[in-house]
């Protein structure tokens, strides 16, 4: 008998050959037709029952997060934030599942590195008596593997429609998003995942409420980020991109010029979900959810005067009556520049509890580091700013070339405030930038996700799209003997659909 994780590796060996054979003669931008997307399937199919067993299946597939602009701020709680992503048509995330009788969740990848798993299907005591994230403080943080994104859909779900007997189910996923790539790989399968189990116990749900529940189960793993990824993946719309505001979490669709232009994405190099990375992330994510508000908060007491500017500037900039360089201004006079979490617990002792219980790994290990406030501040205000400007540039009467020009000059500004500001760009992504920008056809170019590797977005021409391939390969790849066509490292996308349930043949 072949093991699942050989019959993968041949199954991916057949695949990769076909598309070196192509690739032989000629610079090939690697999409697949529809024969090839066929056969893709079909080659999952064989697998799944190979592993599982003959008889029904669902599928359901996931699109990649391509955000625009507006990267780490969906989880500010202190201003007003939005994002602009799209979902990619090309290149997204496939579960094909079917409930069993074992009371397990067993899942398995098409992709050799990620070793099949399972887990029975049982909580804690009390798991029902406590709010999702009381029980989540209450427990440590799982040791990192890619079951925890399932877990954490799973729990979720058995936690809001109290499941006292859930049944279980198999599943097997295939991808063409980059795992750990900074395209919501991880997202993906969390939605996935929350998807599959609801429709498993017939439990019925809205495209919103599934990508609010999957942001919330997805701080199962560890992580305090927000909704942008889920909420892109259910909502996405062919040719139109989502302006997500998130403070009254409304999603308005954008159109988006098609023709002549494409959104490459280049991955560098797996962000690494660790210890240390989750570390650096949560510590983001405590500075914009709890210490700046706690922050300005303590202005009312200390600083009336600078409060008061803060409150004015804050309205009516909310109401669109003064400009955001006015709120810009006050964060960037009164802000500190760095602080504690020990000088938190002193001078802030209600946000310090509130750390010590979202982010207790962060609390333990860096009590005595130096957070930037003022400097990760800039970046939230800045990104708001550029979406907005992007959002009216899109919906103006200008022509579609400038459009797109002054979206790449955005995307510069945002990439350079994620190096400088936020700090989640390392050399290896920043190389591959300037690599990039050396080619006078592309517009703009920027890191994307989480950071601390992961993908590259780059908007250029139709016409450019093979030799900026070419460029990058012969200037980034090749150097570290890598194929990035080969091992998927290079997507081509453009605006596609959210969640959708793809047909199949049974038997």
């Amino acid at each position: 008998m072949v093991s699942p994780v050989n019959l993968f590796a041949l199954e991916w060996k057949r695949y990769f050959i076909a598309r070196r054979r192509i690739a032989q003669y000629a610079i090939v931008i690697p999409t697949m037709n529809p024969i090839e997307k066929s056969q893709r399937m079909s080659a999952v199919l064989q697998t799944f029952r190979r592993l599982y067993g003959t008889g029904g299946c669902r599928v359901l597939h996931a699109p990649a997060r391509i955000n625009i602009l507006g990267e780490h701020v969906d989880y500010v709680s202190y201003l007003p934030t939005s994002s602009l992503p799209f979902g990619s048509h090309e290149h997204g995330m496939t579960m094909i599942f079917r409930p069993n009788k074992i009371g397990q969740v067993r899942g398995a990848s098409m992709n050799k590195a990620f070793a099949p798993f399972s887990f029975a299907l049982q909580t804690e005591p009390n798991f029902a008596e406590q709010s999702w994230n009381d029980y989540l403080y209450s427990r440590p943080t799982p040791i990192s593997h890619w079951s925890n994104y399932v877990k954490g859909a799973v729990l979720f779900v058995q936690h809001k429609h109290q499941l006292q007997h859930a049944q279980g189910f198999d599943f097997l996923i295939d991808s063409t998003i980059p795992p750990q790539g900074g395209s919501s790989s991880s997202s993906a399968l969390v939605v996935l995942a929350g998807a599959a189990f609801r429709q498993i116990h017939h439990i019925k749900f809205s495209r919103k409420e599934l990508a609010q529940d999957s942001a919330q189960a997805e701080w199962y793993v560890g992580t305090r980020g927000g909704a942008l990824d889920h909420t892109t993946i259910c909502l996405a719309k062919k040719n139109l991109a989502i302006h997500l505001s998130y403070a009254d979490n409304r999603a308005e669709l954008v159109a988006l010029p098609a023709t002549g232009f494409r959104w490459l994405t280049f991955f560098s190099q797996a962000a690494d979900k660790g210890k240390e990375t989750m570390l650096e992330y949560n510590e983001r994510a405590a500075v914009a959810r709890l210490l700046i508000p706690a922050i300005i908060d303590d202005w009312k007491i200390r600083e009336p005067n600078i409060y008061a500017a803060w409150l004015d500037g804050r309205d009516y900039w909310k109401l669109g009556l003064r400009p955001i360089e006015r709120v810009q201004s006050v964060l960037k006079l009164h802000l500190p520049k760095n602080i504690s979490l020990h000088e938190v617990s002193k001078l802030y002792p209600k946000a310090f509890a509130q750390c010590q219980l979202a982010f207790p790994q962060l609390v333990a290990e860096c009590a005595d580091k130096s957070l930037k406030i003022r400097d990760r501040a800039l970046h939230h205000i800045g990104e708001i700013s550029r979406v907005a400007e992007a959002v009216k540039i899109l919906r103006s009467e200008i022509d579609d070339e400038a459009k797109m020009r002054t979206l790449g000059k955005l995307l510069d500004d945002s990439h350079n405030s994620l190096r400088d500001l936020y700090e989640v760009s390392p050399p290896m992504v920043n190389h591959l930038v300037d690599i990039i920008h050396a080619d006078a056809r592309v517009y703009g170019t920027r890191l994307i996700g989480g950071g601390f590797g992961g993908n590259v977005l780059t908007l250029t021409t139709t016409e450019n799209v093979q030799s900026l391939i070419a460029r990058v390969q012969r200037e980034y790849y090749a150097p570290q003997q890598r194929d990035g066509m080969a091992e998927g490292a290079i997507m081509i996308s453009t605006p596609g659909d959210g969640l959708k349930r793809l047909s199949v043949k049974q038997r």
